[in-house]
């Protein structure tokens, strides 16, 4: 057990780490975040691994963040950003540099911050009964922390819908956007999400990996320099 909050487990090529706060939705306080985040390091060290699933317990994938203990009016402009934003920031950044696939299992909801963790990962599977939403625009929030986790998957005309109409959405239409990666039926969810988790982990590490760090580097390139990258890339695994 990673802590009472995160379960971590093992299984092969395979970690899991799940979201165990079913009473409260599974909203992820700032410490939570921080040890979801020095989880995820560790496992990039792991040189056997080759897929990452992040899951939940309970009915919901996470309901947002739990903010209760902060008091952000008592903090400069800089603290707010290093105290609690960094925790953010840096947890969607652990996920990026993990080498090889990190799978969201949406078996549920997946609100705010909870649309924002299950988007940022590299393969996002949606039971068909989930939905998602970016209501932070009703409370007064502009989501702009959310928005940075996402935008890599999502075109700017669907991200602008999300964010600004708050709208809640069924699986089926988060994966017609880029949200989700594939709805899955609910009665088969954990069945499905296994059978493509372990032809995923079937899968040599070389190329889990060089496809990852290809989708990551490769989308903020100049057409150009993105295919000679491509070919670099493929050139040093053929060569090894």
């Amino acid at each position: 057990m990673f802590d009472y909050v995160l379960e971590y487990s093992r299984d092969g090529a395979v970690a899991t780490i799940d979201l165990n706060r079913p009473d409260e939705g599974n909203k992820l306080t700032r410490e939570m975040m921080r040890l979801l985040t020095q989880k995820l390091h560790a496992l990039a060290g792991q040189d056997q691994l080759r897929a990452v699933v992040l899951a939940a317990r309970g009915p919901a994938f996470c309901l947002g963040r739990d903010g209760r203990g902060e008091t952000p009016g008592a903090l400069s402009a800089y603290e707010t950003r290093e105290q609690s934003m960094a925790a953010v920031l840096d947890l969607y950044a652990a996920i990026r540099q993990v080498p090889v696939p990190v799978v969201a299992k949406v078996h549920g909801d997946a609100l705010g911050f909870g649309a924002a963790l299950a988007g940022a990962c590299d393969i996002t599977l949606a039971a068909s009964n989930a939905k998602f939403a970016f209501s932070e625009i009703h409370h007064g929030i502009p989501p702009t922390m959310a928005m940075t986790a996402v935008m890599r998957h999502l075109s700017p005309k669907a991200l602008a819908w999300l964010i600004y109409s708050g709208e809640t959405v069924t699986a089926a239409r988060a994966a017609d956007i880029g949200l989700a990666s594939a709805v899955l039926s609910q009665e088969a969810f954990e069945d499905e999400v296994r059978s493509f988790v372990d032809e995923l982990a079937s899968r040599p590490r070389r190329n889990l990996a060089t496809i990852k760090k290809y989708q990551t580097l490769a989308a903020g390139m100049a057409p150009e320099a993105a295919s000679d990258y491509a070919g670099a890339l493929l050139a040093l695994v053929r060569a090894s």
